[in-house]
Parts: C-alpha cells; sequence; structure tokens
C-alpha cells in the first residue's frame, strides 16, 4: 500500500512538471520582516510581529519561514520602508505618517475625529473600505498592508509647563508632529505651529526647547521616557493612530495559495493580538504617567466638539485638494455605517 502511494505521488509530481507547475507540497516561502520598535514583553508594537512570525511558521509546518528583525536593525522606517518597496525584504511594519508620502490617500484615516470609538474605527478598517485602500495603495506604491494595526491608540497632545483642559489652550504652541502633512494641519487648525522632528530627534527636542509638546498616543508617549520632559497631557484624541505590515505586492502576489491564506490567518491573530495589548498599553500607561506627576487632563463631550468644529472641515477641505475626494467620501460613509450599525445613530 505505501509503495502504491509513493507511486501515486512520484506520477503526480512527474505530470505537473510535464504541465509547467508545482506541487503545492514543494512550494516553501520565506519573509524577512522589518520594525524600528525595540524588542519588548507584552508590549503593541513588538509582541503582535512576533505573534505573527509564529503563526505563520507554525501553521505552515515551517514550509513558510520568517526573519524578523526588531529594534531598527536593518535602518530607519523609512529605510525599511524603502527596503520592502525594492524588494530587498518582504516586509516592514511602518506607520501612516512613513507611508504618507508614498501614499497620500492613506492621510484619509487621519481625519480629525473621524471614529468616535475604537470599534468604529475597527469596524471600518477590517470592512470593504479597509480593503479598498489596501489595495490601492498596492497597486500605486508595490507595498500591500498586511492588516490595520493600531499605533498605540488615540493621539493625544503634551506639552512640558502648560496644562491643557481645552481646544484654546493648545494655541500659540510649537508641537512636534511626524512628517505628515494631516497632521500638520490638525495642529495648525487648532492654533498651533506644527513642526515636524524625526522621532530619534523627539527627546532631546522636548528636552532643548526646541518645540514646547508633541502628539502620540499614552503607549508610544512612555517609550522614550517622554514624561521626563512633558508634564501636561490633555486626551484629546484627534487622530486613531494605526501601523501596517507593509508587503511587497509582488512578492506577496507569486505566494503559492495556501502560504497565502496561511499569512492572512497569521494576520488575523497578530491584529486582535495588538489591539489588546495597545489598549491594556493605554490603561497602564496612564496609570503609570499619573504616578509620576504628569497632569492628564480628558475632555468633555462638549469640549470634544469644539475640538472637532475648529478642525474636522477645514482638514477635509484642505485633504480633497491633495487626494481624490472619493476616498474621503468613501471613508465618512464607511463611519456613518458603522456608528448606525453600533447604535451611535
Amino acid at each position: 500500500m505505501l509503495r502504491n502511494l509513493i507511486g501515486s505521488a512520484a506520477f503526480a509530481a512527474t505530470i505537473a512538471v510535464g504541465l509547467g507547475t508545482t506541487p503545492v507540497v514543494a512550494q516553501n516561502a520565506k519573509m524577512t520582516l522589518a520594525t524600528t520598535a525595540p524588542v519588548g514583553d507584552n508590549a503593541f508594537s513588538y509582541t503582535p510581529f512576533e505573534v505573527l512570525s509564529r503563526e505563520i511558521e507554525g501553521r505552515s509546518g515551517g514550509r513558510f519561514s520568517v526573519d524578523f528583525f526588531p529594534g531598527g536593525q536593518l535602518g530607519s522606517v523609512e529605510s525599511i520602508v524603502n527596503q520592502a518597496r525594492d524588494g530587498v525584504i518582504q516586509a516592514a511594519v511602518a506607520a501612516d505618517g512613513a507611508i504618507a508620502s508614498l501614499f497620500p490617500e492613506i492621510q484619509v484615516l487621519s481625519v480629525p475625529y473621524a471614529f468616535a470609538s475604537r470599534e468604529i474605527a475597527w469596524h471600518v478598517l477590517d470592512g470593504p473600505f479597509g480593503q479598498k485602500l489596501s489595495d490601492m495603495m498596492a497597486e500605486k506604491t508595490g507595498l500591500r498592508p498586511l492588516g490595520w494595526y493600531e499605533n498605540g491608540g488615540y493621539r493625544h497632545y503634551s506639552s512640558s509647563d502648560r496644562e491643557l483642559k481645552t481646544a484654546d489652550d493648545l494655541a500659540g504652541l510649537k508641537m512636534r508632529t511626524m512628517a505628515h502633512p494631516m497632521h500638520m494641519e490638525i495642529a495648525s487648525n487648532l492654533g498651533m505651529s506644527p513642526t515636524p522632528i524625526p522621532w530619534g530627534e523627539l527627546y532631546t527636542s522636548l528636552q532643548t526647547g526646541v518645540v514646547d509638546g508633541q502628539e502620540n498616543a499614552i503607549p508610544t508617549f512612555i517609550v522614550p521616557k517622554l514624561q521626563e520632559v512633558q508634564k501636561h497631557i490633555i486626551l484629546d484624541g484627534h487622530v486613531y493612530a494605526i501601523i501596517t505590515v507593509a508587503a511587497n505586492e509582488a512578492w506577496y502576489q507569486g505566494l503559492p495559495d495556501h502560504l497565502r491564506t496561511i499569512l492572512q490567518q497569521a494576520t488575523e491573530v497578530a491584529v486582535w493580538t495588538n489591539r489588546g495589548l495597545s489598549v491594556s498599553n493605554e490603561i497602564a500607561g496612564i496609570r503609570f504617567l499619573e504616578n509620576e506627576g504628569v497632569t492628564i487632563n480628558d475632555v468633555s463631550a462638549a469640549e470634544k466638539a469644539r475640538f472637532r468644529e475648529k478642525t474636522q472641515g477645514p482638514a477635509i477641505e484642505w485633504l480633497r485638494g491633495e487626494i481624490d475626494g472619493a476616498i474621503i467620501d468613501d471613508l465618512l460613509t464607511a463611519v456613518a455605517e458603522a456608528e448606525a450599525a453600533f447604535g451611535y445613530r
């Protein structure tokens, strides 16, 4: 019986070669995945990508291997994104700010105060709109987003020596942002002077007074110990922050179907690991920062409405001059549908 099975398998392989195809069992894949995030236990920016690597290798029985390089081992975020685009590596973990210059349409996710809650954001990103944006980015840049992960949750403003309670308190501050045009537009509409500064120079720039403040999610704020140079935070949540695994599109499309399915399955696990850790890291982070003497002020619904009134309309108007307005309309429609589904309307 065993001899017959071996013979049948060999015959099938011979036929496959003759037809110009390769038997599925013989096809392997490798992914080099790079991130600038440091190694950290239960960290939203590291652990999910370790999970992704382990899930891929475990589900494939080793036929799909992953070389994971955290901590900027392969260079800056701009460098690893370019490496992935050029096919030097297969994938890079990147925030939207590192992608906006290549794919301006990703700025639609930064429409201020667009997502009233996390479940709204998840519903939109995991649905048809998120898939459409992924396909568009793959077509225009050669990089395909593999999952929409949280970059620590919502972004908030902080300052060194000015307590922040209302939208008016931000006026006049010199605010560090990423080199992300939409983030800069939001800061401008709140009366601040947006100043793009690379991540690696952020702490020193705050310490020396080059800028007065910065904006990041709470878990991200803690990574470089910004509590040492920033003493006030307002939980305005102007942008729901995302990161993604930007994969080389040609490599992705060249994967055998069964290995691409494994990649998709592993991504699902990794995304939800990230989101859970992001929420947990945020809660623990607020408690930690308050114990460190940082003043953290939440905002009322009425004050949040003022933030939105000052920023959302002008930001959308500005963005329509930068990208196809249809993608903005699609986002707003998807948000409205999600709000209705979750009882916000």
